[in-house]
């Protein structure tokens, strides 16, 4: 870890010194710090760090890009910065104490907006990555190795693959309560009464003599998601008032009390008839604009990336996950952005003598064409336009065949060639057309991507 330290001392300092680091936390690429004041962060010199690939500034927290690395610099910011263990995972607990002043911060309401969905669902990821992975293994097992479907293995792996979906508002209400800065595990508790097996999908319900809409909760976010911002109000608003000496039990028991029935109620039906629309709407933008929506995601993903509005995409994924058992509209188009993304950053290390820049655009452009590409995008693309517009056009190109062909992914996992599987359908079928339609998207993106960005490379216009 020793060479990570330099690194992470420099890093420190650059974002005001330990004293303002409230929270260190990470993703799949970025190093996530939470500081007291955004002013005492000096972000152009983080810029020049070597190791570090962009700077992202999210209201009181600083999104530090390390790429690949992230793990190793995490663990050694959290040892030169003497952070414990618990400061660095317990994020809730300190967003509980200075929420309202974080919150004061970020004033662009689609800022916070923004930053609400990639808090609740950036924390989710891992889990649903893994049910999807193994939902792909799973395929390979019974296509190609004729894995018998009353097998304990295929059983032991089909609960593996559902319970990362089925149980999914429990995850949405743990980050999304740990978000709104209240006690997480309340969040989770909403979630596990909503998929029990009494309520979830039950008909002929009623509380107090008002009649309970059945909804389906399992595999649902929106619904999850209105009910802990409803909790929030109320347990915030219980806070002020109730009495100290009994608040450890009162406030917990009047919180869920109140917010379990207006979910059972009127939220959940409200975020279920929200999630059907929207994976409606999906679908007709899909049956009306066809193709073109699907390479406009294509294009715009590097752009979106640029400026975390990507992240604000999930839920129409879920919605059609859940609605639809697959995704034909985002990931298929992201499918043909992130491979475009990886592919320009690989044509810079034809284009480029400096040894560091080749090294970083061969590192970045391979994670790309697996699906991770922040670490492309804000240390290749953003450096060189050149890079950027083949990524473009690629992402453009290889997004239009996927909407001509109507190509669909079965899991949530950051679409690349490490997701082929996800491609094959989960009924069984095997190896259909779309599996292969994948392949050529990921080819046909590849090669305009890396080709453009040269072809923009010589034309000397596009040189950084």
């Amino acid at each position: 870890m020793s060479k990570y330290n330099e690194l992470s001392k420099k890093i420190i300092e650059g974002a005001g010194g330990t004293n303002n680091i409230k929270v260190v936390n990470h993703c799949a690429t970025r190093l996530r710090l939470t500081v007291s004041d955004i002013e005492r962060v000096k972000q152009e010199e983080l810029k020049q760090l070597k190791g570090v690939m962009g700077v992202v500034n999210r209201g009181n927290e600083l999104q530090v890009i390390i790429g690949t690395d992230v793990a190793n610099v995490y663990s050694s910011v959290l040892q030169v910065g003497e952070f414990s263990e618990t400061q660095a995972k317990q994020a809730a607990a300190v967003e509980l104490v200075d929420g309202e002043e974080q919150n004061k911060n970020k004033k662009n309401p689609f800022a916070v907006i923004v930053d609400f969905i990639s808090g609740t669902f950036v924390p989710v990821l891992p889990v649903l990555v893994a049910a999807g992975l193994v939902a792909a293994v799973l395929n390979i097992a019974v296509t190609f190795f004729g894995l018998s479907d009353t097998s304990g293995t295929y059983t032991v792996l089909t609960a593996i693959n559902n319970a990362g979906f089925f149980f999914l508002p429990i995850f949405i209400g743990y980050s999304a309560a740990r978000k709104l800065s209240i006690n997480p595990l309340m969040g989770m508790y909403l979630g596990a009464i909503l998929v029990h097996s009494s309520i979830n999908n039950a008909e002929g319900l009623n509380f107090l003599g008002i009649t309970i809409p059945q909804v389906t909760y399992s595999t649902s976010v929106i619904p999850i998601i209105l009910g802990v911002l409803f909790m929030s109000v109320v347990d915030k608003g219980w806070n002020k008032v109730i009495p100290k000496e009994i608040k450890f039990f009162a406030q917990p028991l009047l919180t869920i009390l109140i917010v379990t029935p207006i979910t059972l109620i009127v939220l959940g039906p409200l975020g279920n008839f929200i999630g059907t629309y929207i994976a409606s709407g999906l679908n007709f933008v899909n049956a009306e604009l066809g193709w073109l929506s699907v390479g406009l995601i294509g294009a715009l993903t590097p752009l979106l990336v640029m400026t975390g509005t990507n992240q604000a995409l999930f839920p129409l994924v879920f919605a059609s996950m859940a609605d639809n058992g697959y995704d034909a509209f985002v990931m298929s188009g992201m499918l043909a952005a992130n491979v475009a993304i990886g592919s320009a950053a690989l044509a810079m290390t034809l284009l480029k003598k400096d040894k560091d820049t080749k090294a970083m655009s061969l590192s970045a452009g391979i994670t790309g064409v697996m699906g991770i590409t922040e670490p492309a995008i804000f240390g290749v693309l953003i450096r060189f336009r050149a890079a950027l517009i083949g990524a473009i056009t690629g992402g453009l190109v290889g997004g239009i065949f996927a909407g001509i062909v109507f190509l669909k992914q079965y899991a949530v996992v950051s679409p690349g060639i490490a997701a082929i599987p996800t491609f094959i359908p989960t009924d069984g079928s095997g190896l259909s057309a779309n599996f292969w339609y994948s392949l050529v998207t990921i080819v046909l993106a590849a090669i305009v991507s890396f080709a453009g960005t040269i072809i923009a490379s010589k034309s000397g216009k596009f040189k950084s």
